[in-house]
């Protein structure tokens, strides 16, 4: 987080100027990565969607979970590279080394202080923008068109999102991992939303 420069604001000797500086905001710590136990299907949410990957893309997608289509680990490198850039191009401050955390990007905001409303409103929604494409682009690695109605090619979306969230799980201490597994989860969850639908309805 970086602090606003002196020049930036006034100091108001108002009651709500008093308050509004008298308010200490901690700086972030990122959480140190839960290490799992045992294999790698045994976090909550791989038990719990192992039973519709094992219906839609057979006992087969459970295994050798470690190797992963090239396809898929090109597009984590691409996805944590322009993540990064994201980071740096969409701060507040010019100051080197400076650069906003992946849970910034993810939730859409940027935490650090700015006495320029109108700036910090332009700098979040070009960087939400800036994210929403990098995450459809993600997207498309796992699955081209999310809209077919051809069952086998929802089947390999599921697949490539189940091998991708075990990649993100793998490689969760590197940089754009954490989020790359939401892409993941979200691509299982709208393949596994139409294939109810055109198989099971």
């Amino acid at each position: 987080m970086v602090a606003p420069r002196a020049t930036d604001y006034y100091e108001s000797d108002r009651v709500l100027g008093q308050l509004y500086r008298d308010i200490k905001i901690e700086e972030l710590v990122e959480d140190t990565p839960v290490e799992l136990s045992g294999p790698t299907l045994s976090d909550p949410i791989s038990a719990a969607l192992l039973d519709d990957i094992m219906k839609y893309c057979g006992p087969a997608a459970t295994v050798n979970l470690e190797s992963c289509p090239q396809q898929i680990v090109s597009a984590f490198q691409k996805y944590s590279d322009e993540l990064k850039y994201i980071c740096v191009t969409h701060t507040l401050s010019n100051a080197p080394g400076i650069k906003l955390l992946e849970a910034e990007v993810v939730v859409g905001t940027i935490l650090a202080k700015c006495s320029q409303k109108r700036f910090r409103q332009d700098r979040i929604y070009r960087m939400v923008l800036h994210a929403s494409t990098l995450v459809r682009d993600t997207e498309k690695h796992l699955i081209d068109d999310l809209e077919t109605q051809d069952p086998q090619l929802l089947m390999r979306g599921l697949e490539y999102g189940w091998k991708a969230w075990h990649m993100s799980l793998r490689k969760r201490k590197e940089f754009g991992a954490n989020s790359f597994g939401l892409i993941a989860l979200g691509t299982m969850f709208d393949c596994l939303d139409r294939l109810k639908k055109l198989i099971d309805s």
